[in-house]
């Protein structure tokens, strides 16, 4: 099933719109009023500046991110985090 906000699931998170198994299980996970954290938001993300992006993306893993554009950055950053 499809829901249109972030869903815990037998201890895993879907983000909106992600498919998330069904089960008869009316339990709560032990997790979920310990949502993982966002360091940032989508907004604080699109007003960065191109270096801040950059710095951003090499500490979040992402590859060549000195050679990536700034738009890029973005759309990869606002994916990995889930917003």
């Amino acid at each position: 099933m499809r829901y249109p906000y972030i869903v815990v699931h037998n201890g895993k998170w879907y983000k909106a719109g992600d498919e998330v198994p069904e089960s008869n299980s009316n339990s709560v996970p032990s997790d979920f009023m310990n949502p993982p954290e966002i360091p940032y938001t989508k907004t604080e993300i699109n007003r960065m500046s191109t270096a801040d992006l950059k710095k951003l993306a090499s500490e979040s893993g992402i590859e060549n991110a000195t050679e990536i554009n700034g738009s890029d950055l973005k759309k990869m950053l606002i994916e990995k985090f889930g917003l």
